[in-house]
């Protein structure tokens, strides 16, 4: 039993908003076609009369069903809605007999945003409908029907084809979900199933991977998927994780709706309403990997030979979502935020067992789906999860579709606006937050407002003067941009301003070498998956990938110091300095020049010793100094041959 009980009025409140808004559509989404049916037998004959009358026995089935279930949630919200109203009260009469009013010690309202554990089980024994949203009682009692015209917004977690769906691990309304995540099993069940209908539980949120597999660090608590390195870790506008009366004791906890999540819903909506076929279902990981993916394109700004992808992986206890590009290491631009809980390949190298200091061999793969697909295979044997969805802004390989069949697959995915990945929000991050580690998020916290240009500039200087160390056989600077950065670089530390003209020819030679790459990126179509290796020829296009990172790190002085412009640049930094495979050259060592010694010519005979005479430390016994040489009008010495030996005669 916890010691105190700390709950939120206002939390109460927004739940009971969601099931309102639930129970609403819930209510309009059980009334049956009446205009479809009643054109039905013109439209088809009346040899068509038998299918009418069980579509028509169907329609009342889930009228009734629909109708029953809204009722509970309009009965749910209605009692959320006095439970807070009671709350309140029984608080303000409570605070008046208690002499200390910080003895309790109530929490501030907590922040939302953060990723959040999912609960996919199944109906309890005796219900009628699916999971309720974490911290609601479902009653026994029924409400009244809405106002009519009442349109719930799109950011509830809305069912599928418009209408609630039933199947593994899929929610019926009224199910919340995290920012961005996936229902715990795939939702593959007709669209017109009957809400509540019973399906097989998928795993708990506390289920890991099967055979005791361990985690890698870092990874999600909950749903067996990594999540990015630096999430929450943002050193301005981070939010923290609910606690007290917004996470029960399994750490589930409620979560408001977020713009990637309404424009998830959207997207569902949207695929299932053309078809209005009973038993299609909608790919719901498919819908959020191109939504995801969409507002990606929509963000950042076409570049040459530049694609993108979008993986989800499911396994028994959630799912995750991982994004790439075909440059570097999955270089992001600056000016994108993401979703907290979208992570990156690149950030779980050692699921190849190769070794922490061993780059990935999936660098310089021309067709990043087919580096999702990689990592898939890799990371899924570790986490008993699986490959669900691929999206690419570029065309998808015949023969990876042929590997992968069972993989939902589209490629050329087109921008799409319907959520803004140009704006920090609390559910999102930039692509520090996103991959940046635990010193580099220090690094940033710990410079003062008053030293962000000194440390931009030290930045770029240093990985001007690193990259200027590093040796590839065959590259050579072909478009002049280290002597460009050199210039640069020069007037920015003597603090004096750059023309314009050559912030224009960075950015032109920039250009030129992204051109340059698009014919250094290596074509693994006929390769098998798994069978990558890492090999020299990928060296070459590291060292244009490195150049146009520190390209960017100098381009970046050109803009106003603030804390964002510092985070951009310890991600470009990091690109550079923390690649796994950047090694420089130790620094060369100079002998010292030779020079010549002259000394003072002095008459033949004459001895002296030298003007600086060193002598022993003091208190040590030592040799008497030497004079100037023998005294005045001292005499040498003769010397005569010695005599020469007789001969005898």
């Amino acid at each position: 039993m916890p010691e105190r009980l700390d709950i939120d009025p206002e939390l109460l409140r927004q739940l009971a908003l969601q099931h309102q808004l639930v129970g609403d559509e819930t209510w309009d989404w059980a009334q049956p076609p009446t205009d479809w049916l009643a054109n039905f037998e013109p439209t088809y004959g009346k040899i068509a009369n038998p299918v009418k009358e069980a579509l028509e026995r169907y329609y009342e089935a889930r009228q009734r069903a629909g109708e029953a279930l809204a009722r509970e949630h309009w009965q749910t919200a209605r009692s959320l809605r006095d439970s807070a109203d009671t709350y309140e009260r029984t608080d303000a009469e409570g605070a008046n007999t208690v002499a200390d009013s910080d003895g309790g010690g109530r929490h501030s309202d907590p922040m939302f945003g953060s990723p959040a554990p999912m609960v996919n089980g199944g109906p309890a024994a005796g219900s009628t409908g699916g999971p309720t949203t974490v911290g609601a009682v479902t009653p026994n009692g029924f409400g009244t029907p809405p106002p009519a015209g009442t349109t719930p917004p799109s950011g509830i977690d809305q069912p599928g084809a418009g209408a609630p769906t039933a199947g593994t691990g899929s929610g019926t309304p009224g199910a919340t979900a995290a920012p961005g995540a996936v229902p715990g099993g795939e939702n593959t069940s007709p669209s017109g199933a009957a809400p509540g209908a019973a399906g097989a539980p998928a795993a708990s949120a506390g289920t890991g991977p099967a055979g005791g597999t361990t985690m890698p660090p870092g990874a999600m608590a909950g749903t067996g998927m990594p999540v990015g390195a630096g999430s929450g870790g943002e050193d301005r506008g981070s939010t923290a994780p609910p606690s007290g009366a917004t996470a029960d004791k399994t750490g589930v906890v409620p979560v408001v709706p977020t713009p990637f999540n309404s424009a998830v819903s959207a997207a569902k909506d949207n695929e299932a309403e053309p078809n209005y076929i009973v038993g299609d279902a909608v790919h719901e990981d498919l819908v959020l990997a191109r939504t995801l993916l969409a507002a990606v394109l929509a963000a950042t700004d076409s570049q040459v030979g530049m694609t993108w992808a979008v993986a989800v992986l499911r396994g028994p206890a959630g799912a995750g979502m991982f994004i790439t590009s075909n440059e570097g290491r999955g270089w992001m631009p600056a000016g994108l935020y993401l979703p907290r809980q979208v992570s990156t390949p690149w950030l779980w190298d050692e699921l190849l067992g190769s070794g922490g200091d061993d780059p990935a061999p999936w660098e310089g793969v021309a067709d990043p789906a087919r580096v999702l697909a990689e990592f898939g295979r890799a990371w899924g044997a570790k986490a008993n999860a699986s490959l669900s969805a691929i999206v690419s802004s570029g065309p998808i390989d015949p023969g990876l579709r042929g590997r992968l069949g069972e993989v939902a697959m589209e490629g050329l995915v087109a921008p799409a606006a319907d959520v803004d990945l140009q704006v920090l929000t609390p559910d999102t991050a930039d692509r520090l937050g996103i991959t940046g580690s635990v010193p580099a998020l220090e690094s940033v916290s710990a410079v003062a407002d008053a030293e962000v240009r000194a440390r931009c500039v030290g930045l770029a200087v240093e990985a001007h003067a690193e990259l200027g160390r590093v040796s590839i056989p065959g590259y050579r600077d072909a478009f002049g941009v280290r002597a460009l950065r050199d210039r640069i670089l020069a007037k920015v530390e003597r603090d004096e301003e750059v023309p314009e003209s050559w912030w224009d020819e960075l950015r032109d030679a920039d250009d030129l070498l992204a051109a340059t790459m698009v014919s250094q990126r290596a074509d693994v179509g006929r390769v098998d998956l798994g069978a990558i290796r890492v090999d020299d020829e990928v060296a070459m296009l590291r060292a244009l990938v490195w150049e146009r990172r520190c390209n960017e790190l100098v381009t970046l002085l050109n803009q106003e110091p603030d804390r964002q412009v510092l985070r951009d640049a310890v991600y470009a930094h990091g690109q550079i300095l923390e690649h796994p495979g950047f090694v420089t050259q130790p620094a060369a060592v100079e002998a010292g020049v030779d020079t010549a010694v002259e000394r003072p010519t002095r008459a033949p005979g004459a001895v002296s010793a030298p003007t600086g005479v060193v002598g022993a430390p003091t208190g040590v016994v030592s040799a008497p100094d030497i004079g100037s040489g023998p005294p005045a009008g001292a005499v040498p010495p003769p010397v005569a041959p010695p005599p020469e030996p007789r001969q005898t005669q």
